[in-house]
């Protein structure tokens, strides 16, 4: 009896915690792969939904438009360029007895001067943006930025409390 007892316990502790590896595997693999990433037209959404609180302009959303596009377009060609120097580095680093230091350092700098770039490019970008925008429309948007820009775009941290709340909301 105590022995079928022991088995049964340790049975149930191996699948809870099997459950428990699984329940977490998704998060795991969204963050891993970032296939959706959408960081680049985040201002894009942003003040499309928020186009008439902020007084933008049919013109000004489509010139914002026109520049993010340009940007993705630049971005998605900078990391190619990075996926193919990484790709390279890989080679040379097979053979480890026979290393070409030289060609390594070279490689290194290329994608230390590939990232440097954009970086500066994302910060032209947003520099274009609040070219475009009023002195309004920024004290505007730094102000919704400062509330959240409401639930939706709360960080990540924070949805685990907005559940506990909307689920306390659902069982009153």
């Amino acid at each position: 009896m105590k022995k079928g007892m022991t088995y049964l316990v340790f049975f149930s502790l191996l699948i809870l915690f099997v459950a428990s590896s699984f329940a977490q595997q998704p998060q795991r693999m969204m963050r891993a792969n970032r296939t959706f990433d959408r960081t680049h037209d985040r201002i894009l959404v942003v003040l499309k939904t928020h186009q008439e609180e902020l007084g933008i302009t049919d013109n000004q959303l489509e010139q914002i438009q026109d520049l993010v596009f340009s940007h993705q377009e630049k971005m998605l060609k900078m990391k190619n360029d990075l996926a193919l120097q990484h790709l390279e580095l890989q080679k040379l680093m097979q053979d480890r007895d026979n290393l070409d230091y030289d060609k390594i350092k070279a490689i290194l700098s290329k994608t230390s001067t590939a990232r440097t770039e954009m970086f500066i490019d994302r910060l032209k970008q947003r520099d274009e943006i609040n070219k475009i925008l009023t002195p309004e429309q920024r004290d505007a948007l730094k102000a919704m930025a400062k509330e959240g820009f409401g639930r939706r775009f709360q960080p990540m941290r924070d949805r685990g409390q907005r559940f506990r709340q909307m689920r306390k909301r659902i069982i009153r």
